[in-house]
């Protein structure tokens, strides 16, 4: 395949995005555990949650941000289009993730595990909406300005 380096990241961010979204829906799976009774075992959700976050979740938003800042400039109509569906993949796993908080244990929400993924809501609305600025500017002509030009 013949493709620029931002489409690359952005291709690698949507992989990170799908990452968090199965690693989130995992550990809030593991936090109900069985019969809605929590975990059979002793865990520590503070801590396991930002592992999470810092292995899938900052990765996906710093390279969203490399993405943009590599072709803020001119835009890039793959990698747009990329980086909205990492966006609406972190929006929707977030979402989800939402809908399993109640059902987890008062004694297991301590740190983030009850609001990480109404940041990550907005974390992805963030990735989604520069993936539409990209695409946004792509079509605009490439123009090249000098100093040397000024008059």
């Amino acid at each position: 395949m013949n493709l620029k380096l931002e489409t690359w990241t952005a291709l690698a961010t949507v992989g990170l995005s799908v990452m968090f979204v199965a690693l989130l829906l995992s550990f809030y799976n593991f936090l109900i555990g069985p019969e809605g009774e929590g975990p059979q075992r002793v865990v520590e959700p503070g801590s396991l949650l930002l592992q999470l976050v810092f292995i899938s979740a900052a990765p996906c938003l710093v390279l969203a941000g490399v993405v943009f800042g590599m072709s803020m400039s001119f835009g890039t109509k793959p990698g747009g289009i990329l980086l909205v569906i990492a966006g609406i993949i972190m929006m929707a796993g977030a979402a989800v993730g939402t809908t399993m908080v109640p059902q987890i244990q008062d004694q297991y929400i301590v740190g983030g595990v009850g609001v990480a993924p109404y940041i990550f809501i907005s974390g992805g609305a963030g990735v989604t909406g520069v993936g539409g600025y990209l695409l946004a500017i792509s079509g605009r002509s490439k123009r090249y300005s000098s100093l040397d030009d000024l008059r």
